[in-house]
């Protein structure tokens, strides 16, 4: 009778601790990829350098992704996600448009800085952020959909309340959104520190909220 294989014989309990492993190697070799591809762009950075920098070997990071182009689209999938599930939860629950405005530019922010590496590759992937126009990395332009969205979907409940007069939403979000790229990608690119990209946050809003009418 032939011996059953390693795979066939593992139990739950013991394969459990081996998922966990290679789920914190995937999320480290990630981490690291983001930063290096932030800091040497695309073209400059090396698979063998976002393997030692994790603390892995080149093999151990070909076993997980596939290459570069691989890695860079998980990275944008990955934390893409991440950020617009972060950025839908702090613009629920607010009252009314202009404190959702408020909020919608805070959590940005507050993105951007977290993880600015992640908003380094955006740039590389979509030149200022201008992510209808081509060329563009469609995981960039996924995501920028899903903002635009969200967004026309926030302004046509502020016009149903009455805060602003019904018509077409898009303007008031090309608005909010473009307003906001342009001070990121100018951050992002001069490598401004943290004064920099909050030292104007209260321009931003009071800026934003005139343009659309709103209490300032």
């Amino acid at each position: 009778m032939a011996a059953s294989s390693p795979e066939a014989t593992e139990s739950p309990a013991s394969a459990e601790p081996r998922a966990r492993a290679r789920e914190a190697r995937r999320v480290a070799l990630l981490e690291t990829a983001e930063q290096v591809f932030a800091e040497r762009g695309f073209a400059g950075a090396t698979m063998a350098e976002i393997a030692s920098r994790a603390g892995y070997s080149a093999g151990n990071l070909y076993n997980v992704f596939d290459g570069k182009d691989a890695l860079f689209e998980e990275i944008l999938a990955t934390r893409g996600d991440e950020v617009l599930e972060l950025v839908r939860n702090a613009i629920q629950g607010s009252e009314d448009l202009a404190s959702t405005v408020d909020a919608y530019v805070d959590a940005t922010l507050d993105l951007v800085e977290r993880y600015r590496g992640f908003f380094n590759l955006l740039s590389q992937a979509a030149p200022d952020f201008d992510w209808h126009g081509e060329p563009s990395n469609p995981r960039a332009v996924h995501l920028r959909k899903q903002l635009d969205d969200d967004l026309d979907r926030l302004f046509l409940r502020a016009m149903e309340r009455g805060e602003l007069p019904r018509g077409n939403p898009q303007p008031y979000a090309r608005l909010l959104q473009g307003t906001l790229n342009s001070h990121i990608a100018h951050w992002v690119r001069t490598g401004g520190d943290r004064e920099a990209l909050w030292g104007s946050a209260n321009d931003l809003r009071r800026m934003l909220r005139r343009g659309m009418g709103l209490p300032v």
